[in-house]
């Protein structure tokens, strides 16, 4: 165990071994969901930043030693996350990502509205187009996994379906992120009925890692309107 408390905890989900990075803590659990090509370890920095939250951040097939090849795309992909939270006995959870992760959370909260308290969507958008070229040099490294991530990443549009989600939401972005720019954020903050959006100055796409502090802050009021809304019992 580290010094945020957390653990990699193993599951089994669909008849398979998973595993999850877990912290039991106080609130409604907040799950993310990693970039592309990348494994449960990599919001650690981020989750020092948000100390006693309760997460979880699950490993997709195809990495960490998890069975399976990785999704075809992020519907696929959203429905393993839903299956692991069955696995971890959870009902309901703000559920939200990284880049191609919060497309991923984004096709959870169309699939299972009532399932997702509320979204927080870092560094990302309603649609992921990538370059042919960023796909070319993805496939000459070798690594079967983050190809499959940047392709799925690449059919992902949900340009004309994130109005239809309802509920909280944080939209966080870095000022200086070349690959999913501010705009994108903007996008999505002007769409989504109640969102909050936040723009780390100097920060690029990797501001979860490089600017924990500032993301994290944004995460906290995410979680304190989720849990506000629960005390006065009305549903998101």
């Amino acid at each position: 165990m580290n010094a945020a408390g957390l653990v990699d905890q193993p599951l089994t989900v669909r008849g398979a071994r998973a595993v999850v990075r877990r912290r039991v803590g106080q609130g409604v659990p907040l799950v993310l969901v990693p970039g592309c090509g990348r494994d449960h370890h990599d919001f650690d920095r981020l989750l020092d930043a948000l100390e006693g939250a309760d997460v979880i951040v699950p490993a997709l097939p195809g990495r960490a030693g998890v069975p399976g090849a990785p999704p075809a795309d992020a519907a696929e992909a959203a429905r393993y996350v839903l299956d692991v939270l069955d696995a971890c006995r959870v009902t309901r959870a703000v559920v939200g990502g990284h880049s191609y992760g919060g497309a991923i959370a984004i096709e959870a909260a169309l699939a299972e509205p009532d399932r997702v308290a509320g979204l927080a969507l870092l560094s990302t958008g309603a649609r992921l187009r990538v370059a042919p070229a960023m796909i070319e040099a993805v496939a000459a490294s070798g690594d079967q996994v983050a190809l499959a991530d940047w392709r799925a990443c690449d059919r992902f549009d949900r340009l004309g379906d994130v109005a239809r989600l309802r509920g909280p939401a944080a939209v966080v972005v870095g000022s200086d992120d070349p690959l999913t720019p501010v705009r994108y954020a903007r996008f999505l903050s002007e769409r989504l009925a109640s969102a909050q959006l936040s723009i780390i100055d100097g920060a690029g796409h990797e501001a979860p890692s490089t600017h924990p502090v500032e993301v994290a802050a944004a995460l906290r009021g995410l979680l304190e309107s989720v849990a506000a809304q629960r005390r006065r019992g009305t549903s998101c």
